[in-house]
């Protein structure tokens, strides 16, 4: 039987759990399953058959296991899906959700049918069969995980690449159980500012909702499913909102916020690797880092076998990765303490735009993400690498028109500083119709393919490699040049006034020529060149 790993892009570990698409399954799946049935599983009068739609929302089933006795979060259990068409296969782990109720869970990656089979230890929760029908979604704009396209990050289901720019937000459990406010902070920071997903530090709230630190837990510690639960929530809403939400794992030894005290990937730590697999794993939308100040406390091994065990029990991919302290000087290397992570993290302070590129260029077949957070504050001991909301807005564009690197923003100036020290949440910014600009602008116009060519302009440009599709930037100009003799034909342009609310102004129809677009008054200034499905 030949099998063909799908959709690797940078080192990883053995495709258990994830994507993998066996060539020969499709013509005897059905035999395999008759004769399963033969052997003795049963379909309890299809009770465990479902009907979904694909990238979401999420299926799950609820097994009852009044038998068990010991520590149910230690009790392994997995259901695997085959695509009956191509044969794709996904494998996902069982969660234990309170009294003698175990969930497992299922996104369809493909339309068309799938069939399931459990399997465990346990014989009330091995020999379950079932079959899940999943149909297009009636959503044209409905996106499926995160993915790559090289250096890019993206969407599957839409193809589309994007930047994430996210906002900080709240620990978990200053939003459990809170929908409302959940549906709240999206407007505020994905409807009105622009940002497209939020960034949560979970630290040691692993094993108890309400503690950051690990001094008052407990040596064998269990995961704290209110956690899980308050996650799921905030992912699942920013998804429905067309985001994403990464995730600080763990904190620093200094304040006690890893995983330390249990011993990284020891025992305890391992046991919530699954959980979080398992009850995370098939909700697309999220991305996770391992914490902040990772140099001072996490060698290479440690990264290498937690990358590998979670994407060994995530029945679908999800980025995974840590920040490196460099670059903050031009001299710094460009290093990583672990190669083989899904993404390049940073710890830039105020990284400018040729550093920003610098990043990009150093790992082409991996996207990249500056992974401090970019805050603007007041009596800081770090104000040398704090922010403006100037600052911030031009963030925004250099980040963007670099390739597409990935940033942190937080507004945390009088009167959101209580609340910043309270939750970790940011406050709105004073000028968020900045941020939306930047959004506006580049929705759907910063296309997977697009490369940097600056010789093109006396400001800075992106160009798709059909020639048909340019994007200029230039800061504090009242004109802009652009070079498109050797665009593919005439194209529509549009001039956008960065410092202002989202506006088009015609700059007209361009031939294949030299031009100098004329602005209306000295601004930073973008301009999109060709047909943008919009």
């Amino acid at each position: 039987m030949k099998t063909i790993e799908f959709r690797s892009t940078a080192p990883r570990c053995p495709p258990t759990g994830r994507l993998v698409l066996l060539a020969a399954l499709g013509a005897i799946l059905v035999p395999c399953c008759a004769l399963a049935r033969a052997d003795g599983l049963e379909r309890q009068n299809h009770s465990l058959d479902r009907v979904g739609t694909q990238w979401s929302p999420y299926i799950e089933w609820s097994l009852d296991n009044p038998s068990f006795s010991g520590n149910a979060y230690e009790l392994t259990a997995t259901a695997t899906f085959v695509h009956v068409d191509s044969g794709e296969k996904r494998t996902t782990g069982m969660f234990y959700d309170g009294a003698s109720t175990w969930k497992f869970r299922f996104t369809g990656t493909r339309t068309g049918e799938w069939q399931f089979t459990t399997s465990s230890t346990d014989q009330d929760l091995d020999g379950k069969v079932g079959t899940v029908s999943i149909r297009p979604n009636p959503d044209p704009k409905a996106h499926g995980f995160l993915t790559n396209f090289g250096n890019k990050w993206g969407w599957t289901g839409t193809e589309e690449a994007f930047v994430p720019q996210l906002v900080m937000y709240s620990s978990p459990r200053h939003f459990y159980g809170k929908p409302e406010a959940i549906d709240a902070d999206i407007e505020t920071f994905i409807v009105q500012h622009g940002f497209n997903g939020m960034h949560v530090l979970v630290l040691c709230a692993w094993f108890d909702i309400e503690q950051d630190r690990y001094d008052d837990l407990a040596q064998d510690a269990n995961p704290d499913p209110r956690t899980f639960e308050a996650l799921e929530l905030l992912i699942t809403k920013v998804h429905a909102a067309g985001g994403m939400v990464h995730i600080w794992a763990w904190g620093d030894e200094q304040r006690h916020m890893t995983p330390n005290k249990w011993g990284k990937n020891g025992k305890v730590d391992k046991r919530l690797q699954r959980y979080l697999a398992a009850r995370l794993g098939p909700l697309p939308g999220w991305s996770m880092g391992y914490g902040f100040d990772c140099d001072e406390w996490v060698k290479e091994g440690d990264l290498r076998e937690w990358h590998c065990y979670l994407h060994q029990h995530l029945g679908w991919f999800h980025f995974l990765g840590a920040r490196d302290p460099n670059p903050n000087t031009p001299s710094d290397p460009l290093t990583q303490i672990y190669e083989g992570l899904d993404y390049a993290g940073y710890e830039q302070h105020r990284p400018t735009y040729d550093d920003y590129v610098r990043v990009i260029e150093a790992r082409p077949e991996k996207p990249a993400f500056s992974e401090d957070r970019f805050r603007v504050r007041s009596g800081s001991p770090y104000a040398d690498k704090d922010y403006t909301p100037e600052q911030t807005r031009r963030g925004l564009w250099h980040s963007t028109m670099a390739g597409g690197v990935a940033n942190i923003w937080g507004y945390l100036l009088e009167p959101y500083w209580d609340t910043y020290v309270a939750t970790g949440k940011s406050g709105p910014y004073p000028n968020p119709e900045w941020i939306k600009t930047n959004a506006e602008f580049f929705r759907r116009r910063f296309l997977k393919d697009m490369v940097r060519d600056n010789s093109l302009t006396d400001g800075i440009c992106l160009k798709s490699p059909e020639r048909s599709h340019y994007l200029f930037y230039k800061e504090g100009a009242s004109s802009i040049k652009v070079d498109l003799t050797a665009m593919n034909g005439a194209q529509a342009a549009v001039g956008v006034d960065a410092e202002a609310p989202y506006a088009e102004i015609a700059v007209g129809v361009l031939e294949s020529a030299q031009h100098t677009w004329t602005a209306p008054h000295q601004s930073d200034w973008a301009i999109a060149v060709g047909s943008f499905d919009r």
